[in-house]
């Protein structure tokens, strides 16, 4: 946002890698930063279950969260907008919603909660190239 200020920035995040880095939240305070986060939360350490689903046939160790924050009022306790999206039938008034208030100069974080089941492709093999991904569970490159 700070190279391009005239440009509308989402950062699309998961619960897993946001809490890596959620200090910058103060960091987007402090410079003003109009920014929109989308955080797909989908309670789990997303790229280690979908690697522990398709190569361990689903035996999961260490990628569940059960103790995560409420997001919407830790983004609102840094100063920012929070908003919840709960069914897919408020994706469209909510990311509306949203786009306004960061149109009115306010970082919003949008917490959308995905089901733990669902995996995110394009997924690089593991040790492969940047030309070998997995585009489903059954299809590669």
């Amino acid at each position: 946002k700070m190279a391009l200020p005239e440009e509308t920035v989402v950062c699309v995040t998961g619960d897993g890698s946001i809490q890596m880095n959620i200090q910058e939240l103060s960091t987007a305070l402090q410079y003003e930063l109009p920014v929109l986060v989308v955080n797909l939360n989908n309670r789990y350490l997303g790229m280690v279950k979908q690697w522990q689903d398709m190569i361990y046939s689903g035996r999961h160790s260490q990628s569940y969260m059960q103790s995560l924050p409420d997001f919407v009022r830790l983004a609102e306790a840094y100063g920012h907008v929070g908003i919840q999206i709960s069914h897919p039938h408020e994706l469209e008034s909510k990311l509306s919603e949203a786009l306004e208030q960061v149109r009115n100069n306010r970082l919003v974080f949008v917490d959308v909660t995905v089901d733990g089941s669902e995996h995110v492709y394009p997924m690089q093999i593991r040790g492969g190239g940047m030309d070998e991904m997995w585009l489903s569970k059954t299809e590669r490159t």
